[in-house]
């Protein structure tokens, strides 16, 4: 299975369904299953490139667990990557229903990035440790990896 490393908060962010379109500079052609990934980057760094706005909402959402205490370093749930939209005046004007909420402060919009919109995300119970990768990575699924007894 293909995953996706995110930075935390927005790897949950995502796994718990506050977060659907993860927001990059380059397209993708690949489609279907993809696991979630948090990297094991720290959330300091992340909130650094947060504006207030956006951090408070991200704080709201994940309450009553500090950001400081999300997982790093585990996959998180899957999801299904349903399309890659380059982003444009054109598609914020079709999309602000979706845009004009939190979804917007969740995300980098400026035109010319793109929009991997992903549906039916389903979070495990049990975070599972995994070590990420830059762009997409192979992930072997629990019922693939060998057993060991």
């Amino acid at each position: 299975m293909k995953a996706l490393t995110l930075w935390q908060p927005w790897a949950s962010l995502m796994a718990e369904g506050h977060k659907k379109i993860e927001t990059r500079s380059w397209s993708t052609n690949i489609r279907g299953p993809v696991a979630i990934h948090a990297a094991k980057k720290s959330v300091k760094e992340a909130t650094k490139l947060m504006i207030p706005s956006s951090l408070a909402i991200i704080r709201d959402f994940l309450f009553p667990f500090p950001l400081e205490r999300l997982p790093l370093g585990y996959i998180l749930a899957t999801g299904n990557l349903v399309d890659c939209k380059r982003i444009d005046e054109a598609y914020i004007e079709t999309m602000v229903e979706t845009l004009k909420g939190s979804e917007l402060a969740l995300g980098d919009y400026t035109p010319g990035r793109y929009a991997w919109i992903f549906e039916d995300v389903t979070p495990f119970s049990t975070p599972i440790p995994a070590i990420g990768s830059q762009g997409f990575w192979d992930w072997k699924t629990p019922s693939e990896m060998e057993v060991k007894l």
